[in-house]
This record gives structure tokens, C-alpha cells and sequence, in this order.
């Protein structure tokens, strides 16, 4: 079992996460021990002017250094086993309902004009979106839901798509690495880090701006003569004063421009706080081999020029110098020497000139990474997957085999085969028998078949049709729209589009349950006739069973479906299992006397 091999790695993990620990706490104990032995070197050569017990203390200043960039490195090294610690586990949540509890829901994307979203589950609580997400970017999240909305598909598009995630699903090793190093962009950034990297595009993209021609003289000019200065005190050429006036004078204005040049190396700072992970990021796509267009598209915005993963670096270089100025002792000597913000800035800008242009493709390509990543989720998680077989043509077909929901649990879902080709079915059944589990089932594998995905059927055959639905209709108050009438609302949408003589599928649930029996019928056999075309595929669930007489309308071409109960012991059960036919029996006496609502 697929839940098996996660298990084993979560269990390696939890083991190097351990020995981690182990030693990032050793290294602690001996970069303390070291610090304490060279400062005592050094008191002790001061006081008494040993010159080779200053030479041992230097030797100590080294080992600690050297303590202190292992002790980074391992720290680093730790982040990153805690990260896949973290990828892991929602791996294995993914296998029962304990991925209902991840964060990442996609509310953002439900609004008053995504019917499809909300009906069939894709975005929101227990939502699709939240059981496949592993984006951490913002645009890798906006990529992933512009791709479960494909309302109009294109089979180019899709193939291309379907391409990409079967060849990264074969990649696993490769695809938990990119997900660690992206989860570590949101751990490093609890305040919801996606925030500034628009900022940071725009600044990226726009004009750079010369400096000011007697600032830029100020800061090279100064510094030189600062050392000069202090060179010609050291031999007693000059007074110090002219040193300390240099100084002085550069103070000054780096306290001028501080507000503006922290204004501009803000945008390093908050970009700096995940820079590795991007390096890393980058680098990790750079290396890698595709065959796929699509992931060698998304491959070349990286390798542009010199590389993602170099240019970060050098980026990564100019945000260490610039960091050094929130402490506050040593910016009022780098300040007073070098006019460091003056010289940061200056080094930023040039960076800019060279790589700004190129952001927006490098964050694009990690948001496509993410989001086609995102897709092959059930590839990891589900045996019974398959990629869809799209096909063109003008009537609308659809063919699937043993298809179940992607969000119920596999051990429990009910697989249904079910073929329909330029008709109408009609699907009857009791309550709870399973008819609207099926068409969201329907719905939402077509949704992840347009994607570019897997479905969670063992065979998927499907045109490209515009899908429409019909299920979980809302009344507005504000806008004094009933419930019937939202849903007349909504269906008047399907008939207008019907106009347009392109292929289309049609779900709808429960027809007109918001009115008597008598107008639902009327108005659902008229309804049924309008979206009974050669280029529409319709399924319609209904109580009413009058509606499967539609079977003997010659003019229309209508197929009964059912699904049904069975009782045993005095008890009601379900199979799930979608029959050819009408149905014949209902249970809602039975669950009313369930409920002690009914008497014998």
C-alpha cells in the first residue's frame, strides 16, 4: 500500500530529525565552550601581555567561527528534515479525513459567480482544493484554482498539462524535496509571507534610478579619505581629527537618507527571510531533467541568462551586508566608515538593473511547479487513478469505469461505471441512496479531467464541454431571490448557453425542489425537453418519478438510472450502486419512523 511507503519515510525522518537535534545541541555546548576559552585567552594575554597566549586565542576565534557556520549549517539542515517531517505526515492525512484539517481552503476563490466551485466542492472547507493544495506561494495557489475552474477546455491545453503531472508523479523523491523547500517559505513567514513578493516584482520591473550624482561621488569619495586619514594619524602625519570629522560627516548622512534607503532595502529584508529556500528552490529546478514541454517551459524561465539559484545568491550576499545594520553598535561604525546603506543600496539597485526583469518569471515558475505538483497529489494517494482520455469532436461523450469521489475515503467508496453519449438520464432514488454523491462524483472528476490531472476512476473518457450545475442552491435576501427562483436563475443560464450550439454537460440535482409537485413537473419535463440537444449531455436526480416517463418522448433521447435500498434484520442499508431503470421504492416513511417521527 502507497500509505506504507510514506510511513517508512516519515519513520527515517522522524530518526534524522533526532540525531539533528543531537548534535545541533553538542555544537551549541561546544561554540559556548570555545567562545568562554578564547575570552579568557584574551583577558588573560592583556593583563599579563602574553604574545603567544594571544596567538592561542586567535587559534580559539577560529574554532569558534568554524563552531559557529556548522552550527548554521545544522540548523539549516534541521528546518528543512522538520519541513519534510511536516509533508510527510499531511501525506498520510490524505489517506483518511485528517486532511480536513489542513489550512490551506481556498475560500478565496468561492464568490457569488463560481456555482460549479460550490456545488461540487472544490474550494472551502473539506473541499477538493484543500485536500490536493501543497502551493505555498500565492501564485502557485491562484495557478492551482485558475486550473480546477477550466469551465472552458481546451484538449491542447490539457494534454500539455496531463504531460507535466504524469511524468513529475514518477518523480517522488523529487516531488517531496520541492514541497519541503516551498512549505519552508511559509515557516519562515507566520505572518502570511506572500504579501511582499508583488511588491518586490513591481520593484523588480521597475526603472532603476542612477543615484544622485553628488551622493554617489559622497560615497565613494568619504570612506576613502576616512582610511586615508587614519592611516596618515597612524604615522603621525595628521592630526586624528580630520579622521573623526570624515567620520562624522558620514554619520550624518547615513542618518539623512535612512528613512529612504530603509524604504528601498525593506524589500530585501522581507524577500531575504526565505532566500534560501528560493536558492534552493531554483537550484532543485535547475538540475533536474524533464521531458515534458510544459516542465521544460517552466524549466527555462530558471536556467535564463546565468541561473535563478546564482543570481538569488548574489542577491543573498548584498541582503547579508545589508542585514548588518540592525546592530546598532557596529551600523554606527560601518556607517561612519564605509556609507554602508549608501553602498547597499547602490549594490541592490545594480542587482536590480541586471535580474529585476526576470522575478516575475522565477516566481511564476515555482507557482507552476506548485500547482501541477498539487495535481498529481492523488497519483501518491489513491491506487484506483487513471489520466483521461480526452477527445474532440462536436457531440459530447462521456465514458467512465469504476469512477469514485476523489474526498471519500477509498476504503469506502463505491465505484459506479456509467456511459452516456448525446442524451438525457434521468436518475431517481431514495433518500441517502447515493444519487448526488454521483453526479458531484462526475462533476468534480471532470473538473480535475480539464485540469490536467488524474480523475479517481479506473477509466475516464470525456470531451471538452462547458459543465453547468445545479445543486446546492442559496437564496439571496438582499436581492429578494427565493431559493426557486435562484435555481430558475441558474438553469436559465444552461438553456441560454444551450443557444450557442456548443458541447456542454449538465448537473442538476433535485430539479425545482423549492416548489408544489405539481408545477415541478411541468416545469421539469419542459426543462428537460430544452436540454434534451445532440450537443448536451444531461443528468438529472429527481423524487419525481413521473419524470422517467420522458423514456417514451420520441423527440428526446432519455435513459433512466436509479439508485435503491435494501432491508435486512429490520434495517436499512445502501449500496451505492447506480442500476439501469427507474426506481422503484422509497424509504422516507421508514427514516421518518427512524427519527421517532412517525408512529408504526
Amino acid at each position: 500500500m502507497k500509505i506504507e511507503g510514506f510511513k517508512n519515510s516519515l519513520e527515517e525522518t522522524l530518526n534524522k530529525e533526532k540525531l539533528l537535534e543531537q548534535k545541533f545541541n553538542q555544537i551549541s555546548k561546544f561554540r559556548m565552550a570555545s567562545f568562554i576559552v578564547m575570552s579568557m585567552l584574551f583577558l588573560y594575554a592583556f593583563f599579563e601581555n602574553k604574545i603567544l597566549v594571544s596567538l592561542l586565542g586567535l587559534i580559539f576565534l577560529f574554532v569558534f567561527l568554524k563552531s559557529v557556520y556548522h552550527h548554521n549549517l545544522v540548523n539549516d539542515e534541521r528546518k528543512y528534515v522538520n519541513s519534510k517531517r511536516t509533508v510527510l505526515m499531511n501525506y498520510i492525512s490524505r489517506f483518511d479525513n485528517g486532511w480536513q484539517v489542513f489550512k490551506e481552503k481556498g475560500n478565496e476563490y468561492l464568490n457569488e459567480n463560481s456555482a460549479q466551485a460550490i456545488d461540487l466542492d472544490l474550494f472551502g472547507k473539506s473541499s477538493l482544493y484543500q485536500y490536493i493544495c501543497v502551493a505555498h506561494t500565492t501564485r502557485g495557489k491562484n495557478i492551482l484554482s485558475e486550473y480546477l475552474c477550466n469551465l472552458n477546455p481546451e484538449k491542447s491545453i490539457i494534454i500539455k498539462r496531463q504531460d507535466a503531472v504524469k511524468e513529475l508523479s514518477e518523480k517522488k523523491d523529487f516531488l517531496i524535496h520541492i514541497q519541503t523547500l516551498s512549505n519552508l517559505l511559509e515557516v519562515n513567514n507566520k505572518d502570511k509571507q506572500n504579501n511582499y513578493i508583488d511588491t518586490f516584482i513591481k520593484y523588480g520591473e521597475s526603472q532603476t534610478l542612477k543615484p544622485n550624482m553628488y551622493i554617489h561621488l559622497l560615497t565613494w569619495v568619504l570612506p576613502l579619505l576616512s582610511f586615508v586619514f587614519i592611516g596618515l594619524a597612524l604615522v603621525g602625519k595628521l592630526n586624528y581629527l580630520w579622521a573623526v570629522i570624515c567620520s562624522l560627516i558620514q554619520l550624518m548622512l547615513a542618518f539623512w537618507g535612512r528613512d529612504k534607503n530603509s524604504q528601498t532595502l525593506t524589500l530585501m529584508f522581507q524577500f531575504q527571510k526565505n532566500i534560501n529556500a528560493y536558492k534552493e528552490l531554483f537550484k532543485a529546478l535547475e538540475n533536474e531533467k524533464f521531458q515534458s514541454e510544459l516542465l521544460n517551459e517552466i524549466q527555462s524561465y530558471v536556467l535564463k541568462n546565468e541561473g535563478a539559484s546564482n543570481s538569488i545568491n548574489k542577491l543573498s550576499v548584498i541582503g547579508e551586508f545589508a542585514n548588518m545594520r540592525y546592530n546598532q553598535m557596529f551600523y554606527i561604525v560601518i556607517a561612519s566608515l564605509f556609507m554602508w546603506d549608501y553602498q547597499c543600496v547602490e549594490l541592490f539597485e545594480r542587482w536590480k538593473s541586471i535580474y529585476g526583469n526576470q522575478i516575475r518569471n522565477w516566481i511564476e515558475s515555482i507557482g507552476q511547479i506548485e500547482a501541477l505538483i498539487s495535481l498529481s497529489v492523488l497519483c501518491s494517494v489513491k491506487e484506483n487513478y487513471s489520466f483521461p482520455t480526452i477527445t474532440e469532436g462536436e457531440i459530447p461523450e462521456l465514458k467512465v469505469k469504476k469512477a469514485v469521489h476523489p474526498l471519500i475515503e477509498e476504503k469506502k467508496a463505491v465505484a459506479n461505471d456509467f456511459e452516456m453519449n448525446n442524451e438525457t438520464c434521468i436518475i431517481t432514488g431514495s433518500n441517502m441512496s447515493g444519487k448526488t454523491t454521483f453526479l458531484r462524483s462526475i462533476g468534480v472528476n471532470l473538473m480535475l479531467a480539464y485540469a490536467g490531472g488524474p480523475v479517481c476512476a479506473e477509466y475516464f473518457e470525456t470531451g471538452c464541454m462547458k459543465l453547468f450545475t445545479s445543486m446546492r442552491i442559496q437564496d439571496d435576501v438582499s436581492k429578494e431571490i427565493s431559493t426557486f427562483y435562484a435555481e430558475i436563475l441558474r438553469i436559465k443560464s444552461m438553456v441560454l448557453y444551450s443557444l450557442e450550439r456548443k458541447p456542454m454537460i449538465v448537473l442538476i440535482d433535485e430539479i425545482f425542489k423549492g416548489t408544489n409537485s405539481a408545477d415541478r413537473i411541468i416545469g421539469a419535463r419542459e426543462i428537460i425537453r430544452k436540454l434534451s440537444q445532440q450537443w448536451i449531455l444531461s443528468l438529472v436526480s429527481t423524487h419525481d418519478f413521473e419524470l422517467c416517463d420522458l423514456e417514451y418522448d420520441k423527440l428526446i433521447n432519455v435513459t433512466n438510472y436509479h439508485f435503491s435500498e435494501y432491508y435486512l434484520d429490520d434495517n436499512i442499508y445502501f449500496d451505492y450502486t447506480m442500476k439501469d431503470g427507474r426506481c422503484v421504492t422509497t424509504n422516507a416513511k421508514y427514516l421518518l419512523r427512524m427519527a421517532g417521527l412517525l408512529d408504526d
